[in-house]
């Protein structure tokens, strides 16, 4: 318990420290390694993954050093990011600047893309490696152009590539991570799941995949609450998942580890602390208390940033990254979680509510009421430390606390059912 507590005051310090003034030094560090001194600098992003540790995303703006070293680097394009991480990392990696802090406490410090646990992201920015990997060769390089569509620090990533003709999203993994991926879209492709097709093998574990048809459903949902989305049709494609699944390697749902969330949400939200802990401990016990139903294939990650509609069906199902052995309840929680904080993310979310009622009917009848709204709460839960956290507007903090309210209507909804099952007993 002692450790547990540890670790969590120096995570909210790390995320203190890349929220002040310091980073300036850090930055300035890593930025000299390759010949450059720093401008201005801005916290682009912060993510914080409890028990792992806190990376920032700096944007920087930098100028050729007055003293530069011995070999600067000047085949890299001029550096845009910087990254800092409590996170552990190779020691040995190149490019990366570790800078010790009190005790065993170290920052990682390197300046993008030179991720130390995604080697593959300077190739999948790489305009003529890129273009080789995405379309083949006799491609034009010049033609192609590369645009960073999602960067998790350490984690993943995905470049779209768009040669004016063809398009095609490269993701990039961790080492060794590539192949398996490119198994599991195979897989499911033959099983007639509509994951996007595998457009060539893996090189440095970066895959080339082709675009799957279909419009984004959180489109949908802005448009009209995706009013012609059969929620049945999410539960078919659920259904459709083979049974070798099964054999994949099992991943626990958000759910399992609602405390450490619950802690990630008190370093977003530190004036909410008690109200977090105590919802934070209702819905681990909302949890362990309700039947999360049989062992079955599931997504992991099924949510509307996942999903591709046409003609009202799911005609995409994208990220199955976490694919693998687990209750189906938790696959559709986590749609319910996620659909649920859109309205405070964005004010174009209007028909939410209504669509998010009439998803929580249909799926009623698929798993326990009680676990589905206890499991959508941890979720909602999860996402209070990915709210946008922002200096200048204050956006994140009120988006933060929507989603904490998220949270808290959904344990509401999960307790007077289970107390109506034990009065009606």
């Amino acid at each position: 318990m002692r450790a547990r507590q540890a670790r969590i005051v120096r995570e909210q310090e790390t995320m203190a420290l890349l929220e002040s003034d310091a980073p300036s030094a850090l930055l300035e560090k890593a930025l000299a390694v390759g010949g450059w001194d720093l401008g201005s600098w801005q916290l682009a992003s912060l993510h914080h993954r409890p028990g792992a540790g806190v990376t920032g995303v700096f944007s920087v703006q930098v100028r050729p050093a007055r003293r530069p070293p011995r070999r600067p680097d000047r085949t890299s394009p001029t550096p845009a990011y910087a990254c800092i991480t409590s996170c552990a990392v190779p020691h040995a990696a190149e490019d990366v600047v570790v800078l010790h802090r009190r005790g065993s406490d170290a920052l990682a410090v390197w300046v993008h893309p030179a991720d130390p646990l995604l080697p593959g992201l300077r190739l999948a920015l790489d305009q003529e490696r890129a273009t080789a990997l995405a379309f083949g060769p006799g491609h034009e390089p010049q033609a192609t152009v590369l645009d960073l569509r999602s960067y998790r620090p350490l984690r993943r990533a995905v470049v779209l590539a768009d040669n004016r003709e063809e398009r095609r999203y490269l993701k990039v993994l961790r080492r060794n991570g590539a192949g398996p991926l490119a198994d599991r879209h195979r897989m499911l492709r033959a099983a007639g799941v509509p994951a996007p097709v595998v457009a060539s093998e893996p090189v440095q574990d970066v895959i080339a995949m082709h675009p799957a048809p279909g419009t984004p459903l959180a489109e949908l949902l802005m448009r009209d609450g995706a009013a012609d989305l059969d929620p049945q049709s999410l539960v078919d494609v659920l259904g459709s998942l083979p049974p070798a699944v099964l054999s994949l390697p099992v991943r626990p749902p958000w759910a399992a580890r609602v405390r450490d969330y619950g802690e990630g949400a008190v370093a977003a939200l530190p004036g909410q602390a008690a109200r977090i802990r105590r919802l934070a401990a209702g819905i681990d016990e909302a949890v362990r208390s309700s039947d999360a139903g049989p062992l079955v294939p599931t997504h992991g990650d099924f949510y509307e940033g996942n999903l591709l509609v046409t003609g009202g069906a799911v005609s995409g199902l994208l990220d199955v990254d976490a694919l693998g052995p687990g209750r189906r309840v938790d696959d559709l929680a986590c749609f319910l979680g996620h659909i649920a904080v859109l309205p405070g993310l964005h004010a174009g979310y209007t028909h939410v509510p209504g669509a998010l009622l009439r998803f929580l009917r249909a799926f009623d009848r698929q798993v326990d009421p009680v676990a589905l709204r206890a499991r959508a709460a941890a979720v909602s839960l999860t996402l209070i430390a990915g709210a946008q956290r922002s200096g200048t507007d204050g956006r994140g903090a009120t988006e933060a606390v929507s989603r904490l309210e998220v949270a808290e209507q959904f344990l509401e909804e999960a307790r007077s059912l289970g107390a109506g099952r034990r009065g009606g007993a």
